[in-house]
């Protein structure tokens, strides 16, 4: 009897062992267990979406606006004032380009004495 109770205890240690050992499918004992949380927490949403401003037209707002656009002008101005006059024959000494007139309604200009 001493030998047939040893070899049933035997037997139940066996398969205790073999049934809660680790497998390649299933890595942990109890993963219903292990995919419990230990502590609450709240989900975050997935996307939180501000709202941007859409009143642009604001008096700051017009206010850098037509700053820029005269520092665009200011710099149009100066690269057309780079060009050369005095070079060109075709300036006579204008600051601009006189107008070329058919020979019927050429006028005189006062200032550099020449008909165009």
């Amino acid at each position: 009897m001493n030998r047939l109770s040893i070899y049933f205890v035997g037997l139940l240690v066996i398969n205790c062992t073999v049934v809660h050992a680790q497998t390649s499918l299933s890595p942990l004992p109890n993963s219903s267990v292990a995919k419990k949380s230990r502590f609450y927490s709240p989900k975050l949403a997935k996307s939180v979406k501000r709202k941007k401003p859409k009143a642009k037209h604001t008096a700051q707002y017009e206010f850098y606006k037509r700053v820029e656009q005269a520092a665009k002008d200011k710099q149009r101005i100066l690269k057309q004032l780079a060009k050369p006059q005095f070079s060109n024959p075709a300036y006579f000494g204008h600051k601009r380009k006189p107008k070329k007139r058919p020979p019927h309604r050429m006028r005189y200009c006062s200032e550099c004495h020449i008909r165009h």
